[in-house]
């Protein structure tokens, strides 16, 4: 248990670095006065979809060595379980369009028009 709750906490932490690095970057841009292009928009989604699903894996590993009584509505560990997959479930945190924009974005080929930027 405690290697899952140090392998969460890891996973966690690497993800809040790399959303917070990542709005530095964004920030240092427009306080510069340069335009965000979409293949920057397109990289900051990635992560921050990637942040997410990195996040329930970890709350995921966790809650399947709790056992059983971590279900138990009175158990906080199911609360948490429960926020973060409806969380997850959000438009907004659907990888294959996100992940889709941002690779052809890295390869310099700009995505059509249609839900390849709709998210973006």
């Amino acid at each position: 248990m405690m290697h899952a709750i140090g392998e969460a906490a890891a996973d966690i932490n690497a993800a809040r670095q790399e959303l917070l690095a990542n709005a530095d970057r964004i920030y240092d841009m427009v306080a510069a006065g340069k335009e965000v292009s979409f293949a920057d928009r397109a990289a900051g989604r990635r992560t921050q979809v990637r942040a997410v699903w990195r996040a329930v894996s970890a709350v995921d590993e966790i809650f399947a060595r709790s056992g059983g009584n971590a279900a138990r509505m009175d158990k906080p560990l199911q609360r948490y379980w429960r926020d973060v997959h409806v969380g997850q479930m959000h438009a907004i945190h659907v990888p294959g369009t996100t992940y889709h924009a941002a690779a052809l974005s890295s390869i310099g080929i700009d995505p059509p028009e249609g839900p390849l930027r709709a998210l973006i």
